[in-house]
C-alpha cells in the first residue's frame, strides 16, 4: 500500500534581522515542531506545521535577558513539479503565525509574528542513500511587539520581501525514513535538522 502521509520532526535555530524603521534588530528564532503533508493528494499536497517557538534579541534594552516562548502554526500547500528517479522538485507556499511572550518583575513583552513564504526545493540523489538538497526562498516578515509594564507601547517590526536560499544533505535511513541537515542564508542565517518518515 503506498504511503499517504509525509511526517517530519524539525529543529531549527535561525538569526533573522528585522527592522523597526530605524535599525535592524537581529532576532534569534528557535523552533521545535512537526510538519505533515497529505501526499495522497497530487499534484497539490495540503500540509500543516505546528510547534514550540522561542525568540531572543540583543538589540533592544527592553527585551535584554528575555527569551520569549510560545507556539507557531504554519498551514502550507506543496506542489510537486518533478518526481524523477534522481531529481525531485517541489514548490511550497507557507503562512507562518507565531506568538511568543516573556516577562520579568517590571515588564512583559508579547510578539505576534506573521511570515508568508514560498520555497522551491530540489532534491538530487547522489547515490543509493544520499541526496543533495538545494532550495530558493522568497518571503517577508511582519511583527507586532507589545510592551506592558515599565514601558507601555506597541512596536511594528518588519523584514522586507527577501530572496534567500538553503542547502544541505538528506540521508535515506531505510523503511521510508530520512534524516537531513540544512544551512539557511539571506532571509535567515542558521541551521535546520529534520527527521522524516512516510506512513
Amino acid at each position: 500500500m503506498p504511503a499517504s502521509l509525509d511526517f517530519a520532526l524539525h529543529l531549527s535555530r535561525l538569526d533573522i534581522p528585522i527592522s523597526d524603521g530605524q535599525q535592524d534588530i537581529t532576532t534569534t528564532v528557535k523552533h521545535l515542531g512537526v510538519v505533515s503533508f497529505d501526499i495522497s493528494q497530487q499534484p497539490l499536497q495540503p500540509g500543516l506545521g505546528v510547534g514550540y517557538a522561542y525568540t531572543s534579541d540583543s538589540g533592544q534594552s527592553a527585551t535584554a535577558g528575555m527569551e520569549l516562548e510560545g507556539f507557531y502554526i504554519a498551514p502550507a500547500l506543496r506542489g510537486v513539479l518533478l518526481d524523477g528517479r534522481r531529481l525531485n522538485a517541489t514548490l511550497t507556499v507557507t503562512y507562518l503565525y507565531q506568538r511568543v511572550r516573556d516577562s520579568n518583575a517590571t515588564q512583559s513583552v508579547t510578539q505576534e509574528w506573521q511570515q508568508p513564504q514560498m520555497d522551491l526545493a530540489l532534491n538530487w540523489r547522489l547515490g543509493s542513500a544520499v541526496s543533495l538538497v538545494l532550495g530558493g526562498q522568497y518571503g517577508r516578515i511582519d511583527v507586532d511587539e507589545k510592551f506592558n509594564g515599565a514601558i507601555y507601547r506597541t512596536v511594528t517590526l518588519h523584514r522586507d520581501p527577501t530572496l534567500g536560499y538553503r542547502a544541505g544533505l538528506d540521508m535515506d535511513v531505510g523503511g521510508d525514513g530520512h534524516v537531513g541537515a540544512l544551512i539557511h542564508r539571506a532571509i535567515a542565517d542558521g541551521v535546520e535538522l529534520y527527521f522524516q518518515q512516510l506512513f
